[in-house]
């Protein structure tokens, strides 16, 4: 079911509802790509930190004890994760913004929308991948 999302927004976005020409223009589009960025780059770090903790697990199933996890560690899932849900949980209010056209600007140029999402996306996810990989208690 979650799969049907994307390519439904982008039929909407580009072919149905109000097109192109009309989101290309709205900054509250672009300010839900962003947050759906942010949701997406947050979740890379618990899912690596899981799976390096399943492996872990899988591991020390032929004979070593695997340590729990840190105060630390739980602290920043804890804090990613909420993010995240923060994130997700704002991606409805700005679809109903978007779709009621508040902030549209018609002189602004689509690509003045889409390079802080793409910023915001390179950047956290750059940032998430590189904290679960090199990851140290301290």
């Amino acid at each position: 079911h979650c799969l049907q999302h994307p390519p439904q927004g982008y039929a909407r976005t580009v072919a149905y509802a109000k097109g192109w020409d009309f989101y290309s223009h709205e900054p509250v589009f672009w300010l839900k790509l962003t947050l759906f960025s942010v949701m997406g780059a947050s979740s890379l770090f618990p899912t690596i930190k899981l799976t390096q903790r399943a492996l872990a697990v899988r591991g020390a199933s032929e004979g070593g004890a695997v340590p729990m996890l840190s105060p630390k560690l739980c602290k920043r899932l804890t804090s990613v994760i909420n993010a995240e849900l923060l994130a997700i949980l704002a991606i409805p209010l700005t679809s109903t913004l978007m779709a009621r056209g508040v902030c549209y600007a018609e002189w602004l140029p689509w690509q003045a929308g889409a390079a802080p999402v793409f910023l915001v996306s390179a950047g956290l996810t750059f940032k998430y991948v590189k904290e679960a990989v090199t990851w140290k208690e301290e």
